[in-house]
């Protein structure tokens, strides 16, 4: 019996169907381990009633911080929950040879400052403005206030730390043991996942090769090593401080997440 003519269609669009879906869960199980390196939760807000919330709000001052500020310095009490509206800023420590360990980059909606309010404690990390920041501020009066008055809002702030703790843990167990070109090609897959989650065109990050460096735990110039590496692999394309990520498959291979 012949088939007909367009059973041939039909077989291609099955396959490429099973391919795209294939495609579809590799991705986001790509995307779920890259996750388990990256601290941005859901705005804590959000799981908030509205009236919790505009209480909050309405205490909250808005201030704007330019590029290469100190918000405030290891050692000082925050004023308060600092959420960053507009910008990008750096969460880091001083070595004791006097070298910068970067702990986070953070940018739009996400916030600082609340470890310190809840320990009672000084900030043991330093906050530094990236580019021009505009930073809203929940003093630290109102928000004790509001945390005794509120059991949502405090298990919002419970599940925000345990979210944070358990990235930390994850974060400094490989950049601690694994080999740096593994950490690098790690660190440019997660920087873009955070920072390019809803942009599929836009693959690109861009902090300058100290702050990257810093980031990861290594000399700048172990890095310029390690990124002309993955240029000439194919694996990422350097334009000035921008750097492209070509092909995803070379840097999860590289990173040992494939």
């Amino acid at each position: 019996m012949t088939k007909p003519d367009n059973y041939q269609v039909y077989a291609d669009f099955y396959f490429f169907w099973i391919r795209l879906n294939d495609e579809k869960v590799n991705a986001e199980q790509r995307q779920m381990e890259l996750r388990k390196y990256y601290f941005k939760p859901e705005p804590f807000w959000e799981n908030l009633s509205p009236m919790v919330w505009e209480e909050l709000k309405s205490a909250s001052f808005t201030k704007k911080h330019p590029k290469k500020s100190i918000i405030y310095e290891e050692g000082k009490y925050p004023s308060g929950l600092y959420i960053i509206r507009k910008g990008l800023v750096k969460v880091f420590v001083i070595n004791h040879d006097g070298s910068e360990q970067i702990i986070y980059f953070m940018g739009k909606d996400e916030m600082f400052g609340l470890r310190s309010i809840v320990s009672e404690d000084t900030s043991p990390v330093f906050i530094e403005t990236l580019e021009d920041c505009t930073v809203d501020c929940i003093p630290k009066a109102e928000l004790i206030r509001a945390l005794y008055g509120s059991t949502e809002l405090m298990a919002a702030i419970l599940r925000y730390l345990g979210n944070e703790f358990r990235v930390f843990v994850n974060k400094i167990s490989f950049f601690t043991n694994r080999p740096v070109s593994e950490r690098v090609a790690l660190a440019l897959l997660v920087l873009n996942e955070k920072f390019n989650p809803h942009q599929p065109l836009v693959k690109a990050i861009s902090f300058s090769r100290k702050d990257l460096a810093n980031y990861i735990g290594i000399a700048t110039e172990n890095l310029i090593r390690q990124l002309s590496n993955l240029k000439n692999s194919g694996a990422i394309v350097v334009k000035g401080r921008r750097i492209i990520l070509h092909n995803f498959e070379l840097l999860f291979e590289q990173a040992k997440l494939s």
